[in-house]
């Protein structure tokens, strides 16, 4: 949980609490939507995404998923979880960009 909240404060530019109550959010959606995940969300991503002083980098978490889920179903989640990370920073890069370009014009 330590190393997914420092990698979303290195790359989001989040706060802790930030990245803490989104990884929350996260957690619950895909837990509500897809509840045969909610067992291996609640082994990968913990009990509670509390805040925590940055730590040093093992690896991603995204690529630790297929082994808490074995086998092709993991390897699928592990894929889709890294695309949506993808996705999610392509948007709060696009959201940065916009919120600049909106200041820049004030």
């Amino acid at each position: 949980m330590t190393e997914l909240i420092n990698k979303l404060v290195a790359e989001a530019g989040l706060s802790n609490e930030q990245a803490a109550k989104t990884i929350d959010v996260i957690k619950g959606f895909v837990s509500e939507k897809f509840p045969m995940l909610a067992g291996a969300v609640e082994n990968v991503l913990g009990a509670s995404a509390a805040p925590a002083a940055p730590a040093k980098e093992e690896g991603s978490l995204l690529d630790k998923i297929s082994d808490f889920i074995p086998g092709e179903m993991g390897e699928k989640i592990e894929g889709f979880a890294k695309q949506a990370a993808d996705k999610a920073g392509d948007l709060l890069d696009k959201g940065k960009s916009t919120f600049n370009d909106l200041e820049n014009k004030l």
